[in-house]
């Protein structure tokens, strides 16, 4: 039998369309299927069944679309339906692999830091570039090791003669003498002082500024199965405007003790301006801040050594990681107590924050503000490490409250991808995504903080005739923290026949 010449035309347009469906479909399966490989976030079992879905629906419309010679109209029109929703569902599905996946790639990149540094002379000097310093003299300050690098980078720009001076206060003061023609100093130090004292440097400006890479360090890596096992975590808040790579000081410093066993996390704040030995240094401690100036390592470390701890993992937040992430989750809920006015940090429009005694929902910029304040605390810095405590409970709780989230993660990760760096390698995020997402856990989250008194002391940093506010640690406090964090890490689930056992009794 003769088949009809507008049949024939009809089948070799239904074909010609089912075979550019066939491909499109084919293409974005395979590439889901290969990215969502790649992301690692889900078990084996979903992976199959997902990818026998979508081989199934791709056998069944290339059969009815393009290798079948003449199916029903009506089944060609339901497979091109199907076909068309599978391409579009690979395609959304790809925008959110291709972002984690982007997210992990990016925080789990081991770069090495870099440091910012800022070369000054005298208000009062002719000098007005940086080749005008050709042939002079140029002040270093010894106690930045890294000072050598600094040197020669500089003489690559310029030839100029090096002085090296044993503390900050000797530095300046050969440049208020014109002893030296002009200085160098690392841009976070240079941030220190203004912080500590506006007019220190009132008679000087900044001619030019440069940036040196730093040897990336040997540090050590845990192997822990974080999914099984107990960790540490040290969260360095960076208060860095020139990228979360650049050195500079530790504004905020947490230790996370997270127990997945028994699902418990404890954060212990430990301020800011704690006075303690710098790591390798000897003489004069310090404030924990300033640990920053010498990169994430050096901050490490020396909690290390103020606690007696081994940290298995560090992960370096910019501030402005704050305000992305909590406007992805629409918010976070806070205590205040007390009633404070604030202006938003990072703010054009100079938007006011508003915090009234008790429970409140706030956005990103007043969240930031709120762990940032400080002054309008009797207890200052400590107060601020229990409300940046607080901010990073409320975000990890606002997290797990839903599936929504999770799947709302892709677009906070991306959100805050230049923001954040870590030690943990890609395989031990995905494997912690994939138990939240198969087993759920309710996290509970305690909050401690360092305690002590403050003081004026000298610092290594800033030098002996400079001192500055420093706060002198508690021990009592210490030795809490301390057991506390050993207590987390030893925990173990109850056993349900135990527990009821016991209650028996």
């Amino acid at each position: 039998m003769i088949e009809p010449t507008s049949k024939k035309s009809s089948n070799v347009i239904w074909r010609a369309l089912g075979f550019v469906l066939v491909l499109a479909q084919t293409i974005s399966s395979v590439l889901l299927i290969i990215s969502l490989l790649n992301t690692n976030v889900l078990n084996s079992t979903i992976l199959i069944i997902v990818a026998i879905i979508l081989i199934s629906l791709l056998i069944i419309c290339a059969t009815k679309l393009f290798i079948q010679k003449s199916p029903s109209t009506s089944a060609r029109i339901i497979c091109a339906i199907i076909s068309i929703i599978c391409i579009a569902a690979s395609i959304f599905a790809l925008r959110y692999t291709d972002a984690i996946n982007g997210f992990l790639n990016k925080i789990t990149e081991q770069k090495p830091e870099t440091k910012e540094y800022s070369v000054m002379v005298l208000d009062s000097s002719e000098t007005g570039k940086i080749e005008s310093l050709k042939n002079k003299s140029i002040g270093f300050i010894k106690t930045d090791p890294k000072s050598a690098n600094a040197e020669q980078y500089l003489q690559n720009v310029i030839s100029f003669e090096a002085d090296f001076y044993d503390d900050l206060d000797v530095l300046i003061s050969a440049l208020e003498t014109s002893i030296t023609d002009g200085i160098v100093l690392e841009s976070d130090r240079l941030d220190a002082i203004n912080e500590n004292e506006e007019d220190a440097l009132k008679d000087t400006r900044i001619i030019y500024t440069f940036e040196i890479e730093l040897e990336s360090e040997n540090i050590e890596i845990s192997d822990k199965e974080i999914t099984t096992e107990p960790f540490i975590v040290y969260i360095s808040g960076s208060d860095s405007r020139t990228g979360i790579k650049t050195t500079a000081r530790s504004d905020v410093n947490i230790i996370a003790v997270v127990n997945p066993k028994v699902g418990k996390i404890l954060l212990v704040s430990i301020p800011r301006d704690t006075y303690v030995q710098l790591n390798g240094t000897v003489g004069l401690k310090d404030k924990l801040t300033h640990a920053g100036i010498y990169g994430i390592n050096m901050s490490k470390t020396t909690i290390e050594d103020f606690l007696g701890i081994k940290i298995d993992h560090t992960i370096k937040v910019g501030f402005e990681a704050v305000v992305k992430v909590v406007d992805e989750l629409d918010g976070i809920d806070i205590y205040s107590d007390q009633a404070m006015k604030l202006k938003a940090a990072n703010t054009n429009n100079q938007k006011t924050c508003e915090y009234i005694v008790g429970k409140q929902h706030v956005d990103g910029d007043c969240a930031l503000r709120f762990a940032r304040e400080r002054k309008s605390y009797e207890r200052g810095d400590r107060h601020r490490g229990e409300n940046q405590e607080q901010v990073i409970a409320s975000i990890i709780e606002r997290l797990t409250s839903s599936k929504d989230y999770l799947l709302k993660a892709p677009s906070i990760l991306d959100a805050a991808a230049d923001l954040f760096e870590t030690t943990f390698e890609r395989e031990d995020i995905t494997s912690f995504i994939r138990l939240q997402l198969t087993n759920p856990i309710s996290w509970q989250v305690e909050s401690i903080a360092i305690d002590g008194a403050g003081s004026m002391q000298p610092t290594y940093s800033m030098g002996a005739n400079r001192p500055l506010y420093v706060m002198i640690p508690n021990q009592e406090s210490i030795n809490n923290a301390v057991n506390k964090i050993h207590q987390y890490l030893a925990e173990e689930p109850v056993d349900p026949e135990e527990k009821e056992s016991d209650s028996n009794e």
